[in-house]
């Protein structure tokens, strides 16, 4: 009864409309969405960089899960994780349901910070598997497409060349493909690069007209598909990808993730224009 009553406090739109899910500025360049999880509101970063859902520990037990077995992740730079998981755990966002198949439970106070404002796990693209989702950041929200609204979003917009990344364990990345002179390099969709660089390995940096031999910052002008976007790039030497896009591309454009048929569109926000 508590989780009925909580989801129904937001009004109904029409359903051809799609469904404006809010976000919030977290430490003033990242984003969290609330959910309900064990019959309470619970805050989450939202991070198409996530790949796996995340819970914390003290969520965990408060859903009834006693943390189990072995995930294995990577991060940007090769970094392993190895975290416990909890399986079926549902997440009320707006006026939907979504369970997760597994999640992966982990304190981020480990990676953010002891200081940061505590939040009760990260919200990835998995959760949002087989829908189709646009991410508007400058309204500050995510929006989940009917049909009928996808087919109004999309006029206008421009099909960039997406790729979907799965796991065993039920992960979902995006890497977006960039044009270069040998073919396109696939950097990963990644909300959680809030600064003002894309990151791009060695391997792909001259193909840029990157130094691949400096962490300086350097002008670099990429295009995904006939996007072209004007930024800052750093390479790192030990990355596990081609590279990483996130708030560079975003920030002032919206992005429609169709997490089932593996398409993407980029337009300009009109928020910011």
């Amino acid at each position: 009864m508590m989780l009925a009553a909580l989801l129904g406090t937001t009004a109904a739109a029409p359903v051809t409309d799609g469904e404006a899910v809010p976000l919030s500025l977290y430490q003033g360049k990242q984003f969290t969405v609330e959910a309900i999880v064990a019959g309470k509101p619970r805050t989450f970063l939202f991070d198409t960089g996530e790949g796996l859902t995340m819970i914390s520990p003290s969520l965990a037990q408060a859903v009834g899960c006693d943390p189990w077995g072995n995930i294995t992740a990577f991060r940007m730079l090769g970094e392993r994780l190895d975290t416990k998981r909890c399986d079926g755990v549902s997440f009320g966002i707006g006026r939907n349901r979504y369970v997760a198949s597994s999640v992966i439970v982990y304190d981020l106070g480990e990676i953010a910070g002891k200081q940061a404002a505590p939040v009760d796990g990260a919200v990835g693209l998995d959760l949002f598997a087989d829908r189709t989702i646009t991410i508007d950041l400058a309204r500050r929200q995510i929006i989940l497409e009917t049909s009928a609204s996808l087919k109004r979003r999309l006029r206008g917009a421009v099909e960039v060349p997406l790729r979907l990344v799965t796991s065993d364990a039920g992960a979902l990345d995006v890497n977006l493909g960039v044009t270069t002179p040998r073919g396109l390099a696939w950097m990963e969709l990644d909300t959680g690069n809030a600064g003002p660089t894309i990151f791009v390995s060695p391997a792909m940096a001259p193909l840029f007209g990157l130094n691949p031999t400096t962490r300086d910052p350097q002008d670099v002008t990429i295009h995904l598909g006939t996007v072209e976007l004007k930024t800052r790039a750093r390479v790192f030497p030990d990355m596990i990808m081609d590279g990483n896009i996130g708030m560079q591309l975003v920030r002032d454009r919206t992005i429609t993730l169709d997490l089932k048929a593996g398409r993407a569109w980029l337009a300009p926000d009109k928020a910011t224009h």
